[in-house]
């Protein structure tokens, strides 16, 4: 590596008594593009704070130099005069500004360094861009009246405008729908020809690899290792990002798979499914995964009928299936539990109680209505998948863990034998990590089938049976249970 345009000695952070980072040395080149991988977990975000400005100096140790000197940023602010910006998870634009005023407005606290003359050559400019990749947006619009990935679009084009010398991202992919990518990646690509300084960190890295320049890895708040390019694709990455003896954290049992129980053949919606076909076996565990925006949720979505399916076949049981609600497929004998849990089937104003059985199809509900029966039901449930709250809980009051496996509750109550999970350990504790992996083997025993959809590759390895890669709407590739410990390679497939 060249030399250091930033420097990073012995950086360590405590939050609440718990050790964060610990000791990082790491270092970065002028104008390359670095990339920082690890697990929902390993410190990426928190290292990024550290470098930005938003932990101060008083909360962490070690020392870190910029351009050469001393850097001890006191606040955001202060890393923004310095020309260090960041593109956070949250988006940072004014909803109650248009899209025009948003990018040419500074960030509080800091002057645009190139000042706002010519600015109807830059409002031009940016029009441009949106016209020449179809992206249908008006810049008289306010921000308040596009969707989240538009915002993610704006953000990105307005720190380009700013032309800042080092550019952090971080999880940049995570409000990035199907649609956007291609505007998304010629951004970064805008960024790469200016040779502006990036640091992107991501626990999914695949599609940043055609701009990446070194990576580096992260794991339990240690650095790992950092490696050109070249190297890292040579390198076991199940072992830098998970350790040595990953698959021994999963409760993962082997039982004898059935019959088969679910074809989909032909599958093809309106936008990024174009002809996906693939079976799932009784007591089978079925991992799907892909880049982001391959369309992961929005098979699951397809089969479960809440994304409409323009052609192509579903059967359940050898017999041909439509599916054109999700009460068809609840009808057929389908759940479905995602990590969107406020808009598809949590209900925030009624208990817990009221949540486990609001399903129609719940095997309890066919009989006469009993408040006792029905609470003595419910402590059954929660101990079965040990979740710790009254039946008068409501969800606002929950840990998201818990919301995950209220969920998981109403639907092992039903009649259900198919089970499609969307993420569903995103955004949750590791112990109730733990818990729904335990569920599923419990599915299993009771000759239930389950796909899982996740973009956590360790996840997928540590307790299916079989993996999809999901790549330009078919699937790509299919990774037996022998292959699972190279399913951290999958980028080599984008990559050939």
């Amino acid at each position: 590596m060249k030399s250091d345009f930033l420097s990073c000695k012995s950086i360590s952070l405590t939050v609440n008594n718990i050790p964060i980072l610990k000791n990082i040395d790491y270092s970065i080149e002028r104008g390359a593009f670095h990339l920082l991988i690890g697990e929902n977990g390993s410190g990426k975000s928190s290292f990024i704070n550290v470098l930005n400005g938003v932990y101060n100096k008083a909360q962490y140790t070690g020392k870190i130099s910029f351009e050469g000197n001393p850097l001890s940023f006191n606040s955001p602010q202060e890393a923004l005069k310095e020309g260090i910006y960041t593109l956070h998870q949250d988006t940072t634009l004014f909803e109650n500004l248009t899209i025009a005023e948003n990018l040419f407005t500074a960030t509080p606290g800091i002057i645009n360094r190139k000042g706002f003359s010519n600015l109807k050559a830059k409002i031009k400019g940016a029009n441009k861009f949106f016209e020449e990749h179809n992206m249908g947006i008006d810049s008289s619009k306010k921000i308040s009246q596009i969707n989240l990935a538009q915002k993610r679009i704006i953000e990105l084009l307005r720190l380009y405008l700013f032309e800042p010398k080092l550019l952090i991202l971080d999880e940049p992919m995570s409000a990035i729908n199907d649609n956007f990518t291609e505007e998304f990646f010629a951004l970064l690509s805008y960024f790469k020809n200016r040779g502006t300084t990036i640091l992107c960190s991501t626990h999914y890295y695949q599609e940043m690899l055609p701009f990446v320049d070194y990576v580096a890895t992260l794991r339990n708040g240690r650095m790992i290792s950092t490696l050109c390019k070249s190297d890292f694709l040579k390198t076991d990455v199940s072992k830098l990002m998970w350790g040595e003896f990953w698959n021994k954290r999963y409760p993962k049992i082997h039982v004898e798979k059935g019959k088969e129980v679910l074809c989909v053949e032909h599958l093809h919606n309106r936008t990024m499914l174009t002809d996906v076909s693939f079976t799932l076996h009784k007591r089978e565990i079925l991992g799907i995964t892909g880049a982001v925006g391959a369309g992961k949720s929005m098979l699951a979505k397809s089969i479960f009928g809440l994304e409409q399916i323009v052609d192509g076949n579903i059967y359940i049981d050898r017999l041909k299936a439509s599916i054109n609600s999700p009460q068809n497929a609840i009808d057929l004998g389908l759940a479905y539990v995602t990590d969107e849990r406020k808009e598809y089937g949590m209900f925030m104003d009624q208990d817990a109680l009221e949540n486990v059985f609001s399903l129609g199809k719940n095997s309890y509900r066919r009989m006469l209505h009993n408040t006792k029966f029905e609470q003595q039901q419910f402590k059954k449930y929660a101990e079965r998948i040990n979740i710790n709250i009254r039946p008068d809980t409501h969800p606002i009051n929950m840990s998201g863990g818990e919301q995950q496996k209220l969920l998981l509750m109403r639907w092992i109550m039903s009649t259900a034998k198919i089970f499609i999970f969307d993420e569903p350990t995103q955004n949750i504790d590791i112990p109730s990590k733990i818990d729904i992996y335990n569920l599923f083997n419990d599915l299993i025993m009771k000759n239930a089938s389950i796909i899982v959809c996740s973009s956590n590759l360790e996840e997928l390895a540590g307790t299916c049976d079989r993996v999809l890669l999901l790549d330009g709407g078919v699937i790509a590739k299919e990774f037996t249970y022998q292959e699972l410990d190279k399913l951290s390679d999958i980028y080599a497939i984008k990559e050939s």
